[in-house]
């Protein structure tokens, strides 16, 4: 099954990289229409902006450092990786992190370039805070909801910067599948993740429903 899944995916491939260029102009006029939104009522968000600034605060004057190594920074990337070798239906064989020397995942089958290619896009960390936010929300108080988001907007920073970190042009997962690839399909789908993440912590389902509304409205 999982070889039917890779054949169906890589099929795909250069036509979700055409798509996703095409799109890119009116996800990044969806994003800046929101952030012009949360600089003009920036209220709503003030906690997930609160725990973004304050990671990026840390990182910049901290954790940015090397004495401090990449074990969680690898960690969560091989975990990506080994999320959407899940998804696309293979058995993860092996996982491995290392403080300063990068990491490895296996796997049953061939593989696709959407397992390769998941971490530089997918926020794991910040995408689970924020399905459990949403599962808990109706049952936690304001100042906890506001404390979620705050740690919500800690992990999209988090996911900002280790993904720079690890995006240069000696990475191999990038080269695997195709630096033209890569530049046609990363900005929309980084772009679109932040802005969905963003949108839902500034309010709720019906926010993010809106954000993705707006991605057609140039057309209209």
């Amino acid at each position: 099954m999982s070889q039917r899944v890779d054949r169906w995916i890589e099929w795909c491939k250069w036509p979700v990289a055409v798509l996703a260029l095409a799109a890119l102009p009116l996800a990044a006029l969806a994003v800046l229409s929101l952030l012009r939104q949360l600089v003009l009522a920036p209220a709503a968000a003030l906690p997930f902006l609160a725990g973004f600034g304050a990671y990026l605060a840390l990182w910049w004057l901290w954790l940015r450092r090397p004495l401090f190594g990449s074990f969680f920074a690898t960690l969560e990337h091989e975990l990506t990786h080994a999320l959407f070798a899940v998804l696309t239906l293979h058995r993860v064989t092996g996982l491995r992190a290392t403080w300063s020397r990068g990491g490895s995942m296996s796997f049953m089958g061939r593989g696709n370039w959407l397992i390769t290619i998941a971490p530089y896009f997918f926020p794991t960390i910040c995408l689970l805070v924020l399905a459990v936010s949403w599962l808990v929300s109706w049952l936690l108080p304001a100042a906890l909801r506001s404390f979620s988001d705050a740690l919500m907007g800690a992990a999209l920073a988090y996911h900002l910067s280790s993904t720079m970190r690890e995006t240069h042009a000696g990475q191999t997962d990038l080269a695997r599948v195709g630096w033209l690839f890569s530049l046609m399909f990363l900005p929309t789908a980084n772009l679109l993740v932040f802005g969905g993440i963003v949108s839902y912590a500034y309010g709720g389902p019906a926010a993010l429903a809106d954000f993705l509304r707006s991605l057609a409205d140039p057309l209209s």
